[in-house]
């Protein structure tokens, strides 16, 4: 039989709420002060993150926003006769940040 609580929560605490709830048992027992050093750089580690997927998440809301922008342009009935290279000229910067910001992603997995 499957526990009530696993049945009904797939909640994921954040990375935050895991290090404050680690720094509340390191208060509550100081035989644990080995950690220190450990909760300090996780913080840092946290800080960092949660920054760079800030930054990650500008990224392609901008790109997301001129890719929209692109397609409503293109549907366009009087835009019909767009030539390659000019498509070409639209699309190329904005692949060009999309693999820039995967490559970001990717440094952070």
């Amino acid at each position: 039989m499957t526990s009530p609580v696993h049945a009904h929560s797939h909640h994921i605490p954040s990375l935050s709420t895991l290090l404050f709830q680690l720094k509340s048992l390191r208060q509550q027992d100081a035989t644990l002060h080995p950690i220190d050093p450990l909760l300090r750089q996780l913080d840092e580690y946290c800080e960092h993150f949660d920054h760079s997927l800030h930054l990650l998440s500008l990224e392609f809301n901008q790109v997301s926003a001129a890719l929209s922008a692109l397609a409503a342009m293109l549907e366009q009935s009087k835009l019909d006769m767009l030539e390659c290279e000019q498509v070409y000229c639209l699309l190329e910067p904005f692949a060009h940040r999309l693999q820039q910001t995967t490559r970001q992603m990717q440094e952070l997995a």
